[in-house]
């Protein structure tokens, strides 16, 4: 009697799912109790620099997860020191820039991590 071992896609797509537990389990159990008021009005103060654990949990979870995102936020300086806007990557595909201009990068900053809080589900308003 011979055993068939599974194929390689098939291995792949099993430990995919394995990781997607887990990192649902993480969301669920670690990130998602996280997300309160404070920590959101603590990143508009204080976008860039040192954060408190909660914050910065929340933060690595978005910045980790952003490979199982359908886009990838960045920001791009389009008048050296005057307006910020927010740009998508997909695929292979040029940034797309969204409508919105910031007049200082921290609040560009902090609407990319609302942007990122939304689609992560964590934030519905």
């Amino acid at each position: 009697m011979s055993t068939v071992l599974p194929s390689l896609d098939e291995q792949n797509a099993r430990e995919h799912a394995v990781y997607r537990q887990v990192e649902n389990h993480i969301f669920e159990t670690e990130i998602k109790p996280r997300v309160r008021p404070e920590i959101i009005e603590e990143h508009r103060r204080h976008p860039i620099g040192k954060h408190s654990d909660d914050l910065e949990r929340v933060l690595t979870y978005l910045r980790r997860c952003h490979l199982e995102m359908t886009g990838k936020y960045i920001l791009v300086c389009t008048k050296p020191h005057e307006e910020w806007r927010i740009a998508m990557i997909r695929d292979d595909l040029p940034p797309q820039l969204l409508d919105e201009a910031f007049p200082d990068r921290y609040e560009a900053e902090h609407a990319v991590f609302l942007k990122r809080l939304r689609d992560a589900g964590l934030l519905t308003e």
